[in-house]
């Protein structure tokens, strides 16, 4: 069936069939696996299946279980020739809207896999980024300081170090989301962003005791000042925007971006509740290092393992960068 897996859904409940189990249609049919999306009854539980070979399951394979969906394997014929289905099923409708990106996602992953077993391993490595995703962030969207945050870095990669690193260089530089101290890791060094709507601001946070830790390399932190214009881009309009120009270049880069978009809680389905549009007012760069003034784990007591902490803006003037800094971090100069 062309669509996806909403289309399947709403296609079912016109049906009206209640019989209990699994009502299914396939969706990606040239895929290697068969996947298929459904509706269980009794109850109507939206779903994903996907079948594959008993031989192209793995032995260690590991199911992720979530808040949000439950996922489970039945063997089918016989355990020398027969098939395994995997269920995925949504689990909490406060998260129905979520679920229903997570499917066409998954999906997707797995019909792109040339191999049923290659398609299995995709599906379940999508389905435990989905599983971190629901275990960081709820159904309703990302708070107000997680907005400034995200737009900050992607002003960043897109006004800064896509126009001299490449989009793809620059996509594949941004590490935050991987779960890396810094926001980018260049081939220079490191770059922090942080960014506010406060017209005055005073102090910028620091989240942890390695973000300023010049020990493993270059640091420059960014001070992003956001106003809100309404001649200026939303949330998703930047997102948008990315994506247009990460769509021309080749391999991984679109994938690769919506990976990282996904890790600090940015989904499609919540758009609608980024309205507000925004304009970098102010960017100044400032050289982590010497006096700055900063808290790295040298600084605290044994057994001090974490902390937040915010700096003073005017105590960071002194170590405004130049363009010969950036530029180091980045790679396109030698550091001196």
């Amino acid at each position: 069936m062309n669509g996806g897996a909403t289309a399947v859904w709403g296609a079912l409940r016109l049906e009206g069939r209640g019989e209990a189990g699994w009502h299914l249609r396939r969706i990606h049919p040239m895929a290697a696996c068969e996947i298929f999306a459904g509706l269980r009854q009794p109850g109507g539980v939206q779903g994903l299946v996907l079948e594959v070979p008993i031989e192209a399951v793995a032995p260690d394979v590991n199911l992720p279980q979530s808040r949000g969906f439950s996922l489970e394997a039945q063997l089918l014929g016989s355990s020398h020739s027969g098939h395994v289905r995997f269920a995925l099923a949504l689990a909490d409708p406060a998260y129905e809207s979520v679920f229903a990106t997570l499917c066409d996602h998954v999906a997707e992953a797995a019909a792109s896999a040339p191999t049923a077993r290659l398609g299995l391993r995709e599906w379940v490595r999508q389905l435990h980024v989905w599983q971190e995703f629901m275990a960081r962030h709820g159904p309703g969207g990302l708070s107000h300081e997680a907005i400034l945050g995200l737009i900050g870095e992607l002003i960043i990669l897109k006004d800064r170090l896509a126009p001299h690193l490449g989009t793809a260089a620059a996509v594949a530089a941004w590490a935050g989301p991987s779960g890396e101290p810094n926001d980018f890791e260049l081939s220079g060094g490191y770059l922090e962003v942080k960014a506010t709507s406060r017209q005055a601001p005073d102090t910028l946070q620091v989240s942890n005791l390695d973000q300023l830790d010049d020990r493993r390399g270059v640091i420059m932190l960014a001070s992003v000042r956001l106003r809100p214009d309404p001649g200026g881009m939303t949330l998703p309009g930047l997102v948008s925007e990315l994506r247009r120009l990460t769509s021309v270049e080749r391999g991984r880069t679109l994938t690769d971006l919506n990976a990282r978009l996904l890790a600090p809680g940015y989904v499609d389905v919540h758009a609608d509740l980024y309205p507000s549009t925004w304009i970098a007012d102010r960017i100044d760069f400032y050289a982590v290092r010497d006096d700055f003034p900063r808290l790295t784990p040298l600084d605290v007591r044994p057994g001090v393992r974490s902390c937040s902490y915010s700096i003073a803006i005017a105590d960071c003037a002194p170590f405004l960068a130049t363009g010969t800094d950036l530029e180091v971090v980045m790679g396109r100069r030698a550091n001196d």
